[in-house]
């Protein structure tokens, strides 16, 4: 079954456009540090109607939750010269959390290899 990219046409040319823009951009990737954080609800989707399964097996039933199923969320970065120990995130990230996390694992990692010029 063909699956549709949830990126709209502009997107996409925007993201290409952007890739195309940062090819030729040499030993600067050195000091370029990506990003991101994942929540996995471990009680089953959040929400979703559709997900990956097994075609040779029966298709799950997923139940939605009365009070708030238990989740993990999870932050994680890379660059090129290596990647963050994984770091696991209590309650609500706001702003002052999301800091925390900052300072306490991506600052550590950043001085190591690109001292203070990130």
């Amino acid at each position: 079954m063909a699956r549709r990219s949830p990126l709209s046409k502009l997107h996409i040319s925007k993201r290409l456009q952007w890739a195309r823009n940062h090819m030729s951009y040499g030993d600067k990737w050195m000091a370029v540090l990506f990003s991101d954080e994942k929540k996995w609800n471990l009680d089953g989707p959040d929400g979703n109607i559709k997900y990956w399964h097994d075609l040779r097996k029966e298709p799950r039933s997923f139940f939605s939750r009365q009070s708030g199923g238990a989740s993990v969320m999870v932050w994680a970065a890379f660059s090129f010269n290596g990647q963050v120990g994984l770091a696991f995130l209590d309650d609500r990230h706001n702003s002052p959390k999301y800091i925390e996390t900052l300072e306490n694992d991506l600052m550590p990692f950043a001085e190591n290899i690109g001292g203070r010029n990130w």
